[in-house]
């Protein structure tokens, strides 16, 4: 009886060591996942940021008012203040 129950127990402890082992492994593959998903995700916000450097900058944003919008900067003897009333 005494070896059937240090049997039992011995194979209770080899099956919690593989059970642990194979959490480890699937928590391992989650791990790398979520790196590889901040990796991607710092690349975008880096990327979003220098498109909002881009198309804030002064020069596209004067590219963007003639192409478009058909604007030009006028020049500065042609701006008429009109008197207060």
């Amino acid at each position: 009886m005494r070896v059937f129950v240090g049997v039992f127990l011995l194979f209770l402890f080899c099956l919690g060591i593989a059970w642990m082992r194979v959490e480890i492994n699937r928590s391992g593959r989650t791990i790398r996942q979520l790196q590889n998903e901040v990796e991607i995700k710092e690349a975008r916000n880096q990327y979003l940021k220098l498109e909002i450097l881009r198309l804030t900058s002064p020069e596209t944003i004067l590219q963007q008012a003639g192409d478009k919008l058909h604007m030009a900067p006028i020049a500065p003897h042609r701006v008429v203040v009109l008197p207060k009333e």
